[in-house]
């Protein structure tokens, strides 16, 4: 188009915009948009959308903030995308400051809009909100029931769950394998082991659905937390796909570490280590086991062989939303602008829970 000197109007730069992000360029993406002459609602929605689908939700919603400066008419699609990346960052106050913009915008009725706001606070912990939007819906179709499960599940209130997924099927609503992903979740978090398997079985037998990974990784986790860990390897060892899945053995393993199951968790890390060499958070989990054990040669080993194979712990992020705003931190973090005040303040709460631990070992060693 360049080179033919073809002139781009609105809907190809858009269709540029969303090629480039599909293809994981981002910045060509960026690029395409700041140099638009003109923008609609659909190029903003576009870089909102695309900005989320490749995980930069923080860039999600900057855009989202400079559309609502420049005053662009929201619309169904900018709702969904945006709330979407809310979902992912746990960002309750914006998710309501946007709820506060669908009302006012007058897109209560809309499905797709109140789906994606009612998942928005299921995933925020907001788990009451969400049951408000739920109720209120004027239909209520698979992917609702499934989020509101999911939401009653994730915070521990698998009795909600599983009495929802029984009005679900009463309403001969289809359930589907996220339904059940979500139902075996909830029993994961709730320990209810025995319903677990049940409801496992009912997918298979009943619903005719073939259970993909994210059903044995839940099954393999829900026995793991119970320390049915020998129940589970077999489980794992019962099909080619499941015995050499690398996430699955990754689950179990951390079964084995929760339960100071040494001997089965070496067997396990065995495997993992001889499919992928390079994972650093084989070596850390078995080195942790090795640890709990007081096994501190085999520890020596394990670290010196991450040193040999230059492998490192991937840095972990976290962060916080004040006033609105999100603040990310990575371990040893500076980029922050307020991050020297951050740093005295910890070392002062770190200094004060020091001397607790001092004060409470001097009193017990009176008492």
């Amino acid at each position: 188009m360049i080179r033919n000197m073809i002139e781009t109007d609105i809907f190809v730069n858009n269709s540029l915009i969303d090629l480039y992000f599909k293809c994981g360029n981002v910045h060509l993406a960026e690029n395409v948009f700041k140099l638009m002459p003109k923008t609609d609602v659909v190029s903003w929605n576009v870089m909102i959308s695309g900005y989320v689908s490749v995980g930069k939700c923080f860039d999600a919603l900057g855009i989202y903030d400079s559309m609502v400066k420049a005053g662009v008419k929201l619309d169904a699609v900018t709702y969904s995308s945006v709330l979407a990346a809310c979902s992912q960052l746990s960002a309750l106050e914006k998710g309501k400051e946007i709820h506060g913009s669908i009302i006012e915008n007058k897109l209560e009725r809309n499905e797709v809009v109140m789906g994606t706001l009612l998942d928005m606070y299921a995933k925020c912990g907001a788990v009451d909100e969400a049951y408000r939007i739920f109720r209120d819906l004027p239909e209520k179709d698979l992917v609702s029931w499934t989020s509101m499960i999911t939401a009653y599940g994730s915070h521990g209130r698998a009795s909600e769950a599983l009495n929802l997924f029984d009005k679900m099927q009463k309403s001969n609503t289809k359930s589907d394998g996220v339904t059940f992903l979500a139902v075996l979740s909830a029993c994961s978090h709730g320990g209810l082991v025995d319903e677990g398997c049940s409801y496992f079985h009912q997918m298979i037998n009943e619903h005719n659905i073939k259970p993909q990974r994210e059903h044995y990784s839940c099954l393999i986790d829900l026995l793991g937390r119970a320390g049915r860990l020998h129940e589970a390897y077999k489980i794992l060892q019962s099909t080619q796909e499941t015995r050499e899945d690398v996430e699955l053995l990754s689950t179990l393993l951390s079964a084995c570490r929760l339960h100071r199951c040494l001997e089965l968790g070496e067997k396990i890390a065995g495997l993992l280590i001889e499919k992928d060499p390079d994972d650093s958070s084989t070596y850390i989990v078995l080195s942790n086991m090795y640890a709990s054990a007081k096994k501190w040669n085999k520890v020596r080993e394990v670290r010196l062989k991450m040193k040999e194979l230059g492998l490192k712990k991937n840095p972990g992020c976290s962060w916080i939303e004040v006033n609105r705003r999100i603040h990310p931190f990575f371990i040893e973090d500076n980029s922050h602008p307020e991050s020297k005040i951050m740093y005295e303040c910890l070392s002062c709460l770190n200094s004060y829970m020091e001397k607790d631990v001092m004060m409470e070992a001097l009193e017990s060693s009176i008492d």
